[in-house]
């Protein structure tokens, strides 16, 4: 399924739990920014990206940024979920950059909305899998 499959389907997307006030992040739609942690996620990202295919897949989710004050992966963690499951974290150094740039906006426990591309997923014909992995289309943290 591609970007306008995505778009326009009638599956609602999944917001946290909770009132949140949620700060959209928009990008270049370049997806530079890759997320770490998904080789724990990959049941979750399998889920949601379906299948393994001998190509692997690209599928466009919309991603939410959540904070995470106390966490196994350290302090001030930011993790990433797309339709309500824990798919990966921000890298120290995004999750640093995207904090400051909530506090310049006046909303230092906002969450983050923005646009994500999973990709990966391959399958070999000898049963051979590749990892999925997610790229987050936000400006400014490349």
């Amino acid at each position: 399924m591609g970007l306008f499959t995505n778009l326009f389907s009638p599956k609602v997307q999944q917001k946290p739990v909770g009132k949140k006030e949620i700060v959209m992040l928009i990008g270049n739609a370049k997806f530079e920014l890759e997320i770490i942690g998904e080789e724990r996620y990959q049941a979750a990202l399998e889920a949601i990206a379906g299948p393994r295919q001998p190509r692997g897949v690209n599928r466009f989710e919309t991603a939410w940024l959540i904070l995470e004050d106390i966490s196994p992966n350290g302090k001030n963690a930011v993790h990433v979920e797309i339709r309500g499951k824990k798919v990966g974290y921000l890298s120290r150094e995004a999750t640093i950059k995207y904090r400051q740039q909530l506090l310049a906006k006046g909303k230092p426990n906002a969450v983050g909305q923005c646009q994500a591309l999973i990709k990966g997923g391959w399958i070999s014909s000898d049963g051979r899998k590749g990892p999925f992995c997610v790229w987050l289309d936000i400006s400014n943290f490349s």
